[in-house]
C-alpha cells in the first residue's frame, strides 16, 4: 500500500511542489523523527520549527512542513505559548502530545 501525506511530503501541484515533494521524501521520515525527538526532549518547554531547524543545522523549509505533518498525526500539540521568530514574528510552540 502507498504512503500518503502526511506520511510523506505534501505537494499542491504537479510541477515544482511536487518534485520539491519528491526529493524531500528520501529524508523526510528521518526529519520528522528528529523534529519530534528534540520536541519530546524539550519537554513542557517545547519547540518551535525555527528552533529546531537550527539546532539540527537544516533549513527552515525542510523543518517547517515536518511539524505539519507531526500536528496531522497527532504527535504534538499548540502549546498554547508563542515565542519571536527570528523574524521577528511571534510562532507556535509546540510540545508532545501527552494524549497519544
Amino acid at each position: 500500500m502507498e504512503k500518503k501525506y502526511p506520511l510523506t511530503a505534501g505537494y499542491k501541484e504537479n510541477s515544482t511542489s511536487k518534485e520539491a515533494a519528491n526529493k524531500i521524501n528520501s529524508r523526510a521520515s528521518n526529519l520528522r523523527t528528529e523534529c519530534l525527538k528534540l520536541v519530546i526532549l524539550r519537554g513542557d518547554y517545547g519547540a518551535t520549527p525555527e528552533e529546531v531547524a537550527e539546532l539540527l543545522s537544516e533549513s527552515i523549509l525542510s523543518i517547517r512542513p515536518r511539524f505539519t505533518e507531526l500536528k496531522l498525526l497527532e504527535y504534538i500539540v499548540d502549546s498554547g505559548n508563542r515565542r519571536i521568530n527570528s523574524f521577528g514574528s511571534n510562532t507556535k510552540v509546540w510540545r508532545y502530545n501527552d494524549n497519544r
